[in-house]
């Protein structure tokens, strides 16, 4: 065997490590990732039963119906322009006047607080 060759076969295995070393990073990342969103879907879970046990509350306390939550689930979807399913945040007017991102946390022209705004926009 020689000189080229043992180049050759030493490069080849460099690689090989190499490549099985990314192989072993992103499987770590893919196992970490279900983790994560395992743990996402438990918090949905938890969450559709927590609302679903206050709505049963709030009908047995006030006489509202299934159909009164459907109507007023469907004015807030078709309140943002879209009837999609989703709360789309809006911009809230700054004291100076300026429109600040429902994400930024201050006005980006005078570096204010914008008014409070409702408590699902925080989350």
């Amino acid at each position: 065997m020689g000189l080229y060759d043992l180049h050759q076969t030493n490069q080849i295995r460099k690689t090989r490590a190499m490549v099985n070393s990314a192989s072993d990073d992103m499987l770590a990342a893919k196992r970490q990732t279900n983790y994560e969103l395992d743990g996402v879907d438990q918090r949905i879970e938890r969450l559709t039963l927590i609302c679903e046990a206050m709505w049963q509350l709030v009908c047995e306390t006030t006489g509202l119906t299934d159909e009164h939550l459907a109507y007023k689930l469907d004015q807030l979807d078709v309140s943002d322009g879209r009837r999609d399913m989703k709360r789309q945040k809006t911009s809230t007017p700054c004291s100076c006047g300026a429109m600040v991102p429902a994400k930024s946390l201050l006005c980006q022209f005078c570096g204010a607080e914008p008014p409070p705004r409702s408590v699902f926009d925080t989350i």
